[in-house]
Order: C-alpha cells, then structure tokens, then sequence
C-alpha cells in the first residue's frame, strides 16, 4: 500500500479535521467555486477534438481527496456539485441526485486509489490508460473532422487543414494514432517515476469517477439519454479529461507535496 503522513485519522479528543485540512479544504473550495462561477474558466479550449473542450472542474476536487484524504475530497467535491446544481442549462444537472452524487465520490475514489495501488502497478496501468485514450481522442478527432470535411458551413480550423490527408485514408489514420497513442504511453512511462504515478493513479479514478457515475446516472434518469449517446459523450468528453487531469494533478500534487513537506 501506498504510504503516506499527509493524513492521520482522527484520535478521541482531537477535531475531526486538522486545521491545515480546514484550510486546504477552503483553499481548494473556493479555487472550485471560482472556476466554476467565471464562465470559461473551468474549461480548456480543445480545437484537436469534436467535444471543443473539457473541463477541469474535478481536478481540485481530486487534489483535495489525495492530499488530505476522502473526507476533505468529498467536501471539495460537494462544492463542486454544488455550483453543477445551480448554473446547470441542462435538464440533467438540475436533478440533485446527477449533480451531487458522482462530484462527492471523485475525491473519496481518488484517494482510495492513490493509497492503495502500489507504485509498480500504479506507473504500468496509468501508462496504459495514457496511451490509450491519446490515441482514441486524437482518432476520434481526425473522425469528425472526416465526417464533416466538405459540409456546407464546416470551416476547418488549423488542425483540420493539416492533417485531413492522413483522418481521410482510414487505414493510415488508425496506424498514425496507434504510434501517436505508443508514444504517448512511453513519455508517461519515463515521467511517472519515483513518487509521481500513485496521483497519476487517482486522476484517472476520479475522473472516470465522474465521468463513468454521471453518464450512467443520466443513462438510468432520463430514458432520452441512451447508453450510445453516453458512450460517445464519454469518448470524446471523458477521455481529454482523463488526460488534462493525469498532467495537471501529476504536477500540482508534486508542488504541493514540496510545499507541505518543508514545513
């Protein structure tokens, strides 16, 4: 199991929270509420694939759960299923059940998954959950961009433009992303050493966490919704996701851990 003295449990007299977990728990709450109030602000532009972007709303939430453990992590995460609640525009984030559940889970998930796959284990299945979904996105954006090549109002973008000779021979596309996706799977392999994959590790539960939770949930509520839909919006959503957060945690978390360790 993975060690670690962030987080100690809480003994008869003492608070159920520290006060530095009362504090990172506010820090990384209001870092969420912001993120999520600003509009644009919790979503990287992505013009490589058909979803236009991702969010990165859950990455704190992540941060929260693996650093000062599940309670904290569910905390954050109710933030953030707090503010899905009250700006949603869909129908599906208006039901409380969609918008609390999966966010609360994120950070107790990641935290379970960090602690309890060992570094070996952690380093070879997130190099495989990496390269694996860089190769499905970027396949799946050399679809779209086949698909919708030449339709009447599609201008494509930069990407489009160069890389359209190679998304329009299928053969040649799946071999290029099947390279693309190996690379990507050997660069996560060399910077996943030492301390970094375990983070790695709950990123990637976290973020199927809500991926996975939010689309069944919507799958099983709203009958309109059904599991091909689901399939495709975790593809081309969930995926950068996955991605976004694996990078984005990785490098926040060793800062962090920096940080806390010299005090």
């Amino acid at each position: 199991m993975h060690a670690s003295t962030w987080s100690k449990p809480a003994t008869p007299g003492k608070p159920f929270l520290t006060t530095r977990q009362l504090v990172i728990s506010g820090l990384l709450g209001a870092l969420t509420a912001v993120m999520a109030a600003v509009p644009g602000l919790g979503l990287i532009p992505l013009p490589f694939s058909p979803a236009g972007h991702a969010t990165i709303l859950h990455i704190p939430v992540i941060l929260a759960g693996i650093i000062e453990g599940p309670i904290v992590g569910g905390f954050v995460g109710a933030i953030f299923g707090l503010f899905s609640f009250l700006n949603a525009t869909l129908p599906f984030f208006k039901d409380p059940i969609i918008a609390f559940g999966p966010r609360i889970l994120i950070g107790v998930c990641a935290y379970y998954a960090y602690r309890m796959v060992k570094q070996p284990h952690a380093r070879a299945i997130v190099t495989g959950v990496v390269g694996f979904a860089v190769a499905r996105t970027i396949y799946e954006a050399g679809a779209f961009l086949n698909a919708n090549w030449g339709q009447e109002g599609y201008v494509p973008g930069v990407f489009g433009r160069l890389f359209h000779p190679l998304t329009s021979q299928a053969g040649l596309w799946v071999a290029t992303t099947t390279v693309l996706g190996l690379l990507a799977a050997w660069a996560a392999w060399v910077l996943l050493r030492g301390k970094n994959a375990p983070p790695a590790m709950g990123a990637i539960v976290g973020t199927l966490t809500n991926t996975v939770l939010v689309l069944g949930l919507i799958v099983i509520r709203f009958k309109a919704f059904t599991p091909g839909m689901a399939f495709f919006v975790g593809l081309t959503h969930g995926l950068p996701e996955l991605i976004l957060a694996v990078l984005v945690v990785t490098l926040l978390y060793r800062g962090v851990r920096a940080s806390l360790d010299r005090r």
